[in-house]
């Protein structure tokens, strides 16, 4: 237990060379696993300045000390840097299945680095891993590879991640998905894979996960399983997650005045109750699922009974219909579940497509763009079949569709004639949905975050310590409020003998956040001018419902900016202090802050 070490495949495309690397301990003690070392690799692996699309760019796919272990533990974290921002470090998260299915093949992780010739998918199984040829996937939907990968092994329970045409064409918000519908959706994940011509992963393990001492494991394990299953009955947002899901938060985020209703204009709806939780309940619900053992069951698989898309099966989240349905003013639910399906099949985070879709409508509206700059695409708010005609454009990057393919940042500097003011972003990624107007503490996390403006960042400081160590034991996040910090470290210390308490927790939260920081600064990010809000936010006072008034003034925002900078010791610029970088164990980075002093004080900055 003492000596656990990730034991990590890296696979070269370019060359088909296939290696095992076996992490050092130190990095995975200090960095835990999946979000935090998947960040200390880039950093010491992937040179300063390379393209996102590049063929030497490294692509990591990691799980944690914990995945398959503790229930709902089975997330893998892919880290990589976003060809959506262009600068900074992407990472997201899916659950599932697949990163158990990984670490039962013998595997801990896989790098991904070079470019095929053609398209190829990979076979992983116990100590074999083969190249297949994927030209006749190329141009399927994920569904249709799924299925079609499944079949030709033979094996329905095989696990497959794999990338849908958006990824192929280089949509730089493009994902990669699993089981239909579970997709590592922000930053372009399936970018990456498309310029790297990789079709698909597909995994089949049998081998026992390591334990170490197994005794104490499944004690402590039973105690977890036992609290999360109580939770159903006495915790208020289990419940509604395990019987509704994610989408029940619909209605409340409305009645909060925060939820993104026409392209961040507004954060309540009146036909909120066309499209919440409960009617998705009465009308297509059909059962839930879960991640591997977990007991409450998030993901609401359902059949649209009626309408255009009757009998297609669907399984919406948040963010997705949050930003398709109210953000784009669509108040039909059958509407809104296929489209969040369609996204899923062609392999696109929802969450930016529909952020990009309230801007593209928002401009329609106002001049901004006509008729024939949609080429006939009447864009009125909440035209399902427009919506649906503008998507397929940008999935095969034709028209109007190519120049929306970069992403809303990129668009709006290309539109020009003040579409710039229309564009949601922070770093280029695109706001998920939550207006942030009435909301200071969701709107400075968009800011500050690394990855670009992402409501799983965390608001308060304790919320982003949690989540970093969730992402790094890739354990559900959702758990954060039903599971103590505690039984997680004795679970983890169960498993590898590492003995770490609740101020090392923070510790390393820390380090693995402002690594993160300070990766970004090495590739060009300046906090100052970068960790900033759309003027939106700060000049355009919600006009409805219980927030209504509501911006997040300038001078508070650069308050609490600043207040945020000092409490993760960072300067009055976002400059992380080189003392409290030694002190946290990130010495290593130093070099790189006194090189961004040294450009302040030349005025190169």
């Amino acid at each position: 237990m003492k000596n656990f070490r990730f034991r990590i495949l890296e696979i070269d495309l370019s060359s088909r060379k296939i290696t095992t690397l076996e992490i050092a301990p130190s990095w995975s003690r200090d960095f835990i696993g999946g979000r935090g070392l998947g960040i200390r690799m880039l950093w010491e692996r992937q040179p300063r300045g390379l393209d996102p699309l590049s063929p030497q760019t490294e692509f990591y796919i990691l799980t944690g000390p914990l995945t398959g272990i503790v229930p709902g533990g089975a997330h893998s974290c892919m880290v990589f840097k976003s060809p959506l921002s262009g600068q900074t470090i992407g990472y997201s998260l899916t659950g599932g299945q697949w990163g158990t299915e990984l670490r039962c093949a013998g595997y801990d992780g896989i790098v991904i680095r070079g470019a095929a010739e053609r398209p190829v998918w990979l076979l992983i199984t116990e100590n074999n891993v083969e190249f297949r040829d994927a030209t006749s996937l190329w141009g399927c939907t994920t569904r249709e590879t799924e299925l079609a990968l499944k079949n030709e092994i033979k094996d329905p329970y095989a696990r497959v991640l794999c990338i849908g045409p958006a990824g192929e064409k280089q949509v730089r918000f493009a994902s990669v998905q699993q089981e239909f519908f579970r997709a590592a959706g922000r930053c372009g994940s399936g970018c990456v894979w498309g310029s790297k011509r990789l079709k698909a992963i597909v995994v089949r393990g049998r081998r026992h996960l390591v334990t170490g001492n197994e005794e104490e494991v499944f004690k402590i394990r039973r105690d977890i399983e036992t609290r999360l299953i109580t939770s159903r009955l006495n915790h208020r947002r289990a419940y509604e997650l395990a019987r509704w899901g994610s989408t029940v938060s619909l209605r409340a985020h409305a009645e909060k005045g925060r939820l993104s209703i026409s392209n961040y204009r507004e954060g309540t709806w009146e036909k909120i109750d066309r499209i919440d939780g409960l009617k998705y309940e009465l009308h297509f619900r059909a059962k839930s699922r879960s991640c591997f053992s977990c007991p409450l069951g998030c993901m609401q698989l359902g059949v649209i009974r009626g309408g255009p898309f009757d009998g297609k099966i669907v399984c919406p989240d948040f963010d997705s219909t949050a930003t398709i349905g109210p953000n784009c003013q669509v108040d039909d639910l059958g509407s809104i579940v296929y489209l969040s399906r369609w996204a899923d099949e062609q392999g696109l985070d929802a969450t930016s497509l529909g952020n990009i879709t309230g801007f593209v409508m928002e401009c329609y509206e106002k001049g901004i763009l006509t008729l024939s700059d949609l080429e006939g695409i009447d864009l009125r708010w909440g035209n399902v079949s427009a919506i649906l005609a503008l998507w397929k454009k940008i999935v095969a990057r034709e028209g109007i569709g190519d120049l929306l393919a970069g992403g809303v940042k990129r668009a709006a500097a290309a539109i020009g004639g003040g579409a710039v003011e229309l564009a949601m972003q922070v770093k280029g990624v695109e706001f998920p949905g939550f207006t942030p107007q009435g909301d200071p503490e969701r709107a400075l996390q968009y800011a500050v975050s690394d990855r670009g403006p992402c409501h799983h960042y965390g608001g308060t400081i304790n919320e982003q310590n949690h989540r970093a160590w969730a992402d790094s034991l890739t354990a559900c996040s959702w758990h954060r409020r039903l599971v103590p910090p505690e039984m997680y470290l004795r679970l983890l210390k169960a498993v590898t003998g590492w003995e770490i308490d609740s101020e090392e927790w923070d510790i390393t939260a820390e380090r693995i956040l402002l690594l993160a920081r300070v990766y970004n600064l090495r590739e060009g990010i300046v906090p100052l001018r970068d960790d900033v809000l759309p003027g939106r936010v700060h000049h355009e006072p919600l006009t409805r419902g219980r927030k209504a008034g509501s911006v997040y003034q300038l001078e508070q925002f650069l308050a609490d900016r600043n207040d945020w900078y000092q409490k993760r010791g960072c300067d009055a610029r976002g400059i992380p202090k080189p003392g409290h970088l030694d002190n946290i164990g990130l010495s290593f980075t130093v070099p790189v802050i006194k090189e961004m002093l040294q450009k302040y004080e030349n005025q190169v900055i």
